[in-house]
């Protein structure tokens, strides 16, 4: 059967993610790794740790391992639309690594040496989550999403993100994670609820919004993979 990977980076991410989907067995491998079935789909849900190498290897690993039909990459991130609110959904159409600087060499912020900037996320499924939240009357915004191997926690800096890469919402993980599925052939949506502002305040806001965001996200990629 067609198998479906989830990818989260936090270990609270994941255990709201395997209590909400009934994903209880847990399987041995380099990262903690729990299986279980969704509409009628074996479904594998990975801890991959936090920051853009954890996110690239885990996804070169599912591949390996499951050979995943689709893939989900879900997780909370800082709001950098100001329209934006707390646990607002923010769905990729694709994402930038904005830490990545060879502007040296008269490429543009974010371009990688392969002339990649924007990675978009897969289209079909993509569409698919856009749907069945729209349905649910979930509020989601489809945009941008920026990714560095740093926790953005000043709104001046937050904002000149935003300025360059016209990016909706900040997190860790996401472009690498795009850039990795896309060069293996990985069909992956990229989906986010907001759990903070990018602020000053961010740590707090991201403690205490973590629980919730994760459920959010649990209850629209359930429906999504049993539709």
């Amino acid at each position: 059967m067609s198998t479906v990977a989830l990818f989260a980076a936090e270990g609270a991410e994941a255990r709201v993610l395997r209590r909400k989907l009934r994903l209880h067995e847990a399987l041995d491998g380099p990262w903690a790794i729990h299986q279980g079935q969704l509409g009628g789909h074996p479904v594998v849900l990975i801890e991959a740790g936090v920051g853009k190498a954890a996110a690239a290897a885990v996804v070169a690993y599912a591949w390996v391992r499951f050979k995943p039909v689709q893939a989900f990459w879900l997780g909370s991130a800082g709001a950098l639309n100001p329209s934006l609110k707390t646990l607002d959904l923010v769905l990729a159409q694709d994402a930038v690594q904005y830490d990545v600087d060879i502007t040296a060499f008269g490429r543009a912020p974010g371009e990688l040496a392969t002339g990649e900037r924007f990675i978009p996320a897969d289209p079909g499924l993509t569409s698919k989550v856009l749907r069945t939240a729209q349905a649910l009357k979930l509020p989601i915004y489809l945009g941008r999403i920026a990714s560095a191997d740093r926790f953005l926690a000043h709104r001046g800096e937050a904002e000149e993100v935003r300025r360059i890469f016209a990016a909706d919402a900040v997190e860790m993980e996401g472009a690498a994670a795009l850039w990795t599925a896309k060069r293996i052939g990985m069909p992956m949506a990229l989906l986010r609820a907001i759990t903070d502002q990018a602020g000053h305040d961010a740590p707090l806001a991201f403690e205490a919004f973590l629980e919730s965001a994760s459920e959010r996200l649990a209850t629209l990629v359930e429906l999504v993979i049993q539709s």
